[in-house]
């Protein structure tokens, strides 16, 4: 009995076991790849299945190697400059200004040499890798000595090795004297962003110069399309951005290395420590600017900040020129004025001596003005004196204050003035003659065509005065000129105001000679003014006594 139940038991597992299989077949099992015969490569480390070859990636197209087999020094010439490169990196090693000579009486030299630092017209990627591969290639030029013709050149550096390309392309532009840089940089295949380098800083400026008052050291600069904005580097601990700048570069007092991109750009300017030109003195502090340069690459000037030339390359490059805000719409006639002057006389310091009296000239009537008025002032002086003294003590807000006011008018109107129209007289010559006395003396700072112009015994109107006869005469005319003014000053103030040509000479001794020369002029011109002007009005003076008795 007990068998025939466990037969039926298991004979129905059986059936349970078997109707689920049909119900539910299990999944077909994926078949195995058939068998590969491995192969060892000879003189490989081993075989080397399919499944590990499909994992290694896919290699890198390596670029045909172009390169120069030794350093060479690739020169440029014509258009009034004189260019050198090196090979190594393509870089720019020398730019030699023909029609400005330096203290040797060579072609002047905007390069600033900078071991381990930039040179100009590096090219930064952000691979720090493939930055200094790139500085230390030896890149292969077109050409080892290009002549610039009436229509310009080409020269162009090409370097590939590995998966890593490089070119530089640089186009002189025979019309304007402009030049466009290219540069494109690939790595295993791909482009990379480049940025062109300029610095460090801009020439080499010799103690003599720094030493003169008003010098600017080299700076960075750049345009917004609005305004122009300087970055002083001393100190500067990190980069500064210029976004959407339409021109971007390195000035110093009278020349300037700009870039100008296809496009407005986020450029950057940056501090490079360098030597000083004097071994004795420590480093300095010298801008370098960085410009992202696409397809379009970009264009280069480098040369002297003469407006009227600026203006004519377009793009807005007059604006490094620092004519002033309020005051440009004056200096820039005048900078074209004092170059029409040296067209007749034939040399800058006699055209700024001619310059100054037409500016005398034109401003004789309002100074004359001035200058009777203080007459005026000084005569009643005494008597003014006289209504301060006895309210002296009177507080500001006192009601006693109103019975001054009230005496000081009579005393206006006793002398046939009022004190409203002796105020305007007062001010009024000054604040209209201001404005060109300063414009011409920021036409003195600016204008390129000082530098080297000589005149008698200076060598230089833009240097010092190397004897400082200049300074001198300039202290003496002011002191002569004061002597001369009718003044309503007390003695006290009177000797103070002798002190101020002592110190205006001591200040101006450093000033460019052209700036004294220019002062020196200014002074002669108001003497002969007021000496002239003082006659008249004593002659005058005698003859409306008696009118007024017979009255």
């Amino acid at each position: 009995m007990e068998e025939r139940r466990l037969l039926l038991a298991v004979a129905l597992s059986f059936l349970v076991l078997t109707g689920y299989r049909l119900l539910f077949p299990p999944p077909e099992r994926p078949q195995r790849p058939p068998a590969t015969t491995v192969t060892a490569e000879p003189g490989g480390a081993g075989p080397t299945s399919p499944a590990v070859a499909q994992a290694t990636p896919t290699p890198v197209p390596v670029v045909e190697a172009v390169a120069d087999e030794r350093q060479r020094r690739v020169e440029v010439s014509g258009g009034g400059r004189t260019l050198a490169f090196s090979n190594e990196g393509a870089r720019l090693v020398s730019w030699r200004l023909e029609a400005f000579r330096d203290d040797r009486g060579a072609p002047l030299e905007m390069i600033r040499a900078a071991l381990g630092g930039p040179w100009p017209l590096d090219v930064e990627t952000g691979d720090r890798e493939v930055d200094a591969a790139l500085r230390s290639a030896l890149f292969q030029p077109s050409s080892e000595v290009v002549t610039l013709g009436r229509e310009g050149g080409l020269l162009s550096f090409r370097y590939a090795s590995g998966d890593l390309e490089a070119s530089k392309e640089l186009t002189f532009r025979g019309g304007d004297g402009l030049v466009e840089v290219k540069a494109r940089v690939r790595k295993a295949g791909r482009e990379l962003p480049v940025r062109l380098v300029w610095g460090p800083g801009l020439g080499n400026p010799t103690v003599a110069e720094q030493g003169v008052q008003g010098y600017i050291a080299p700076q960075g600069v750049w345009f917004d399309g609005r305004s122009t904005h300087r970055v002083v580097v001393a100190g500067l601990e990190a980069p500064v951005g210029a976004p959407a700048a339409r021109w971007v570069g390195v000035e110093s007092q009278h020349f300037a290395a700009l870039l100008v991109p296809a496009e407005p750009a986020a450029a950057e300017v940056r501090r490079v420590e360098v030597p000083s030109t004097d071994p004795t003195l420590p480093k300095v502090d010298l801008p370098a600017v960085l410009l992202p340069v696409g397809p379009g690459g970009a264009l280069l000037f480098v040369g002297a900040k003469d407006y009227d030339e600026l203006a004519r390359l377009g793009h807005q490059l007059h604006e490094v020129v620092g004519v002033g805000d309020w005051i440009g719409p004056i200096v820039v006639p005048l900078l074209r004025l004092l170059r029409f002057v040296h067209g007749y006389v034939g040399n800058y310091g006699w055209a700024i001596v001619v310059l100054t009296v037409v500016i005398n000239l034109v401003m004789a009537p309002l100074r004359h003005l001035s200058i009777a008025n203080g007459m005026k002032m000084a005569k009643m002086a005494p008597e003014m004196k006289v209504i301060q003294e006895r309210y002296r003590k009177v507080p500001p807000l006192d009601p006693k204050r109103q019975e001054m006011h009230a005496e000081m008018t009579a005393l206006y109107a006793k002398h046939g003035m009022s004190m409203g129209s002796q105020m305007l007289l007062g001010c009024l010559p000054l604040l209209l003659t201001m404005p060109f006395l300063f414009a011409f003396y920021r036409v003195l700072q600016v204008s390129i065509d000082l530098r080297g112009a000589s005149f008698l015994w200076i060598p230089d109107l833009s240097h010092t005065d190397p004897w400082y006869i200049t300074p001198i005469l300039m202290g003496v005319s002011m002191a002569l000129m004061s002597k001369l003014t009718p003044t309503a000053m007390d003695p006290a103030q009177q000797r103070i105001m002798m002190l101020m040509p002592l110190v205006l000479v001591v200040m101006f001794f450093a000033a460019p000679a052209g700036l004294n020369l220019y002062w020196l002029a200014s002074n002669v011109c108001a003497i002969v003014q007021q000496g002239i002007t003082l006659k008249l009005l004593q002659h005058s003076q005698p003859e409306a006594a008696p009118e007024r008795k017979k009255r």
